[in-house]
């Protein structure tokens, strides 16, 4: 099944990588001559079926599965894309240097306006919306059989919705149109998350939008498959708070619990079968807090999902990995903090397998990169504004209550879950959402000060700390 499913969810598309007519031939011509009996000599037609070459080099028909470096970080966050050639780099060249776990993120679903879906827009992904040929929003509201829609939400995920998360006919749909496609749920303000109908005939209306008619989800399961690796798939996630950065509002927690009910009944019917699929990343991030209360939706928001990851997923895929942030600075949280904050959210598991995997901190420079010998060292020059102290007298004990060895020996102790790192392969300041590209040695030194504590090293993020900064290449060189 492993190999051969795979195969299938390729099969479609690889025409579409097929290689290019050289420079200055005519679209559909031959650069070469074809042989003849007159001519055995000459190159053979062109097949009707190209090989499927992409741009790098790389035949989609042969995954290379050669291992150039077995590096101690075995997993990597990466972007989902629709193009089967993208895909395969990135899959191919985490393979090579030792990965067998790949994580993606979720988008968020954002509140909107009946404004937002209809021509002259802002975000034009979703200007132009419609339901039957007319406006969606009136279609929608149409659609409720004389009830009305409260609130409006947009999701912006590169996903290509299967018939299994429509659940509702006539509630539900798709409309495709010259630009991709929109599909659309009206949701129950109250009841069940698969309920169809409302008590109260009130409903929010979600439209996701998606350009490509690829799904990317799809294409990444599949080669991931190939190399006999496994996939996280990022869950769906709230706005945060207008009032409180970092938090989520949860004010509507019944319509992301709805929404998310039909998110994972399209992974279940697209990968339930598949070995690749290992189970759901928790997109909404948290801190390792002090203050439980302010933070307390954002637990809420994870005991939801995860109960949807309990009844919709089977039983080998019901596992979610959740990665806060620490930050270990002197006046930030304290030491003591880390285990109780740690263990509350390991308990929003709900029967899940629950993998914490916090956030190392050593490239924001919120928890310092340090061993027991090193405390009385300056930190490095480019921590000095992080800690408050562009002097750089500052040594690392002085401006940290913890390292990352502090922080994953108090993650070790969490009951209930099993411990993994996520380390930063950046570090500030840089141009890459405001970070740059870490360098070798400085990964090295977080790997090592997390590896006695955890049962596994991922890193952020593949695409661009990993990939383009060279990073991966220099560990592939050191073999």
């Amino acid at each position: 099944m492993l190999t051969v499913l795979a195969l299938v969810l390729l099969g479609s598309v690889l025409a579409a990588c097929g290689p290019a007519a050289g420079p200055g031939a005519a679209a559909g011509a031959s650069s070469h001559p074809t042989a003849t009996a007159e001519d055995p000599t000459a190159a053979p037609a062109p097949s009707a079926h190209p090989v499927p070459t992409c741009p790098w080099g790389g035949r989609l028909d042969r995954p290379d599965p050669t291992v150039r470096a077995a590096y101690a970080v075995t997993g990597y966050f990466v972007l989902t894309d629709p193009d089967r050639c993208a895909t395969r780099a990135k899959v191919q060249g985490a393979h090579a240097i030792g990965a067998d776990t790949l994580v993606t993120f979720g988008a968020e679903l954002t509140p909107a306006t009946p404004a937002d879906l209809r021509p002259g827009a802002d975000d034009e992904r979703f200007a132009g919306f419609t339901v039957d040929g007319a406006d969606g929003y009136d279609g929608a509201v149409a659609r409720t059989g004389g009830g009305s829609v409260r609130h409006v939400y947009t999701y912006a995920n590169k996903t290509a919705f299967s018939d299994a998360a429509l659940f509702c006919p006539g509630r539900d749909g798709r409309t495709a149109t010259p630009r991709g496609t929109f599909t659309w749920w009206l949701l129950p303000v109250e009841g069940g998350y698969s309920d169809c109908d409302s008590p109260s005939r009130t409903y929010d209306l979600v439209v996701a939008f998606h350009a490509s008619a690829k799904d990317a989800d799809t294409v990444l399961v599949a080669d991931a498959e190939l190399f006999g690796m496994s996939v996280y798939l990022g869950l769906p996630k709230p706005a945060p708070d207008p009032e409180v950065p970092y938090v989520a509002d949860d004010s509507y927690t019944q319509t992301l619990g709805g929404f998310t009910s039909r998110v994972l009944a399209d992974w279940e019917a697209k990968f339930g079968r598949s070995d690749a699929f290992a189970g759901a990343y928790q997109s909404l991030e948290t801190a390792v807090f002090t203050d439980a209360g302010t933070w307390a939706p954002n637990l809420r928001v994870y005991e939801l999902q995860h109960r949807i990851v309990g009844f919709r997923l089977p039983r080998d895929k019901q596992r979610v990995v959740v990665s806060p942030y620490a930050d270990l600075r002197r006046g930030e949280a304290p030491v003591s903090a880390v285990r109780p904050a740690l263990q509350r959210i390991a308990d929003t598991a709900g029967g899940v397998t629950l993998i914490l995997a916090p956030q190392d901190g050593g490239g924001t420079g919120r928890v310092g990169v340090f061993g027991p010998a090193e405390g009385d060292r300056p930190v490095r020059a480019d921590l000095r504004d992080v800690v408050g102290d562009p002097t750089g007298a500052t040594t690392y004990a002085e401006a940290y209550a913890g390292s990352t060895a502090t922080l994953y020996a108090e993650a070790a102790r969490v009951r209930g879950a099993t411990v993994w790192a996520n380390v930063e392969a950046f570090r500030p300041p840089g141009t890459v959402g405001h970070r740059a590209p870490g360098d070798l040695a400085t990964l090295d030194r977080q790997v090592a000060l997390a590896r006695p504590h955890v049962a596994k090293v991922i890193a952020y993020r593949w695409d661009d700390y990993l990939d383009a900064s060279g990073l991966a290449e220099q560990i592939a060189a050191r073999g």
